[in-house]
């Protein structure tokens, strides 16, 4: 039976059809992909190795290789470091940290051949000087623990080009790999439609650079691999408006790909769609200590992982809070990394290695000065004012916490006796960090075989997504219990997708 479509902004309306003879050039392959980031990337290859003929469509003038981390469940260098994960006990936690809502079949989808997917990757990464190495940055408390399997690459090509190690190598050496097989890239030309025929895709419209459009026919199917909707206001209001709210997007996502396949016939996993946020808008250090809002007042509990401090100040309708710290917190911080830590409150290490430079954080303060993002002062009084808060409350809230920290009892938000540590050793130091968006993960929805599905759970003939453009990895939250496991799906799925259609007649 077919449900009724929310009523949604003009994005949603599809255009006019194109007629192919309105086409000025037409391709013929196998496999069309859409987007050259590391979902398309990966497919794309993964498909040619498989023997496919495959054209990729970017809209932007290269390759896309955001991020450092590419998150997996196992995979054999891991397996080398001693490190074996339990399965059954993170995808039980996975699926109660997305509010039961992710689609449990895509999830153990991810975790049985993630490592196949990156012992491939390690295996072509590494033919470009690339290293692999773990980080070792993860929350170690019970309640938001995140385990190991964030991969990232140092010193290969990109990476001494000044580019993040991480994603950007793997996307270069599989991108390399692909031209060697015939993958014909097309940047510069965005994709404007889908071509379905007889109720099947069978080809994708795109403009290209000078305004001519060229109709791929694609044998085996179209992939939309085009990355999210967060640099898209409109649609983020209908889908995903708390992304609207953040005061920082590091994605400039268009969900043009979103669209397409909407137009097309499929459908959206259920709004709101979940997002990967840091607490790194402004300053990237919050720590664990105190936390204050603009009004003066505590708001949370402070031992949390990254997204949790993120979806506590959007729930206050705020876009930022104070982190307090006094001048020991070079002692006060390494001790805590045993019951916490992760983004925003250790740093990002490579495992093995020392977790936590107090010279590097002492840098990190002198850039918070000089960006306004850092404030310090003698006392308490003083530091309110200076951060802009009600010093009478913002007195009051000090107070309580040190007291509260004494009794070694959180009365008022039940943060673990161990990390009651008193701000009492002046100066003083306020801290800003508000949530940054780095990716709005939800979309359309998609079988096992990366299909994608109508209203009626009836597959789109001919359509395929992968990536942040597909739906049902997550349900409402992003869960970090991986760090990097949306690259770690988008690797895994773009992997198993290029090889079903590149083995497909």
């Amino acid at each position: 039976m077919s449900s009724v479509r929310p009523k949604w902004g003009s994005w949603a309306n599809p255009p006019d059809p194109i007629d192919p003879k309105d086409a000025r050039e037409v391709l013929e392959t196998d496999v069309a992909v859409l987007g050259a980031g590391i979902a398309g990337v990966t497919c794309a290859l993964r498909a040619a190795q498989c023997g496919a003929r495959v054209v990729v469509l970017e809209k932007g003038a290269s390759w896309s290789g955001r991020g450092g981390n590419i998150g997996v469940a196992a995979s054999s260098f891991m397996k080398e470091q001693g490190i074996e994960n339990d399965f059954e006990e993170i995808v039980r936690e996975w699926i109660k940290r997305c509010g039961n809502r992710c689609d449990e079949r895509l999830v153990w989808l991810y975790f049985n051949n993630s490592a196949e997917a990156m012992d491939w990757l390690i295996g072509i990464v590494t033919q470009y000087g690339a290293r692999p190495v773990l980080q070792g940055s993860a929350y170690q408390g019970d309640t938001y623990h995140e385990y190991y399997g964030s991969h990232r690459f140092f010193d290969g090509p990109m990476a001494q080009k000044g580019m993040r190690a991480g994603a950007a190598d793997a996307v270069y050496a599989m991108y390399s790999e692909s031209l060697k097989l015939g993958v014909q890239y097309l940047f510069k030309t965005p994709a404007e439609q889908l071509l379905k025929e007889d109720g099947k895709v069978t080809g994708v419209f795109a403009r290209k650079e000078d305004g001519s459009l060229v109709l791929v026919r694609a044998k085996r199917g179209v992939v939309i691999a085009t990355g999210d909707i967060g640099g898209n206001a409109e649609m983020c209001e209908d889908l995903a408006p708390l992304a609207n709210r953040c005061p920082v997007k590091y994605t400039n996502g268009s969900g043009d790909g979103h669209r397409l396949g909407l137009w097309a016939g499929g459908s959206f996993e259920d709004p709101p769609f979940p997002m990967i946020m840091h607490p790194q808008a402004y300053h990237f250090s919050s720590f664990c200590f105190l936390f204050v809002k603009p009004d003066g007042t505590r708001f949370m509990n402070e031992d949390t992982y990254a997204q949790g401090k993120c979806v506590a100040i959007l729930r206050e309708r705020e876009t930022y809070a104070w982190s307090i710290v006094d001048s020991a917190w070079p002692e006060k911080v390494p001790p805590t990394l045993r019951y916490g830590g992760g983004i925003a409150w250790g740093q990002d290490f490579v495992l093995g290695e020392p977790a936590f430079d107090v010279e590097t954080e002492k840098k990190m303060f002198e850039r918070g000065f000089a960006r306004g993002h850092i404030v310090t002062a003698d006392t308490p009084e003083e530091l309110a004012e200076k951060m802009g808060v009600p010093v009478e409350t913002f007195v009051r809230t000090l107070k309580r916490y040190n007291e509260m920290c004494a009794r070694g009892r959180d009365e008022d938000f039940g943060k673990r006796r161990e990390l009651l540590i008193p701000i009492d050793k002046p100066p003083y130091y306020g801290i800003k960090f508000g949530p940054a968006v780095l990716a709005v993960v939800g979309g359309l929805r998609v079988d096992t075989k990366m299909r994608v599905l109508s209203e009626e759970n009836a597959p789109v003939e001919g359509l395929y997504a992968i990536g942040n453009a597909a739906g049902g990895r997550y349900g409402v939250d992003y869960p970090l219990i991986i760090c990097g496991n949306s690259h770690g799906t988008a690797l895994t799925f773009g992997y198993l997708l290029g090889q079903q259609l590149g083995l497909a007649q």
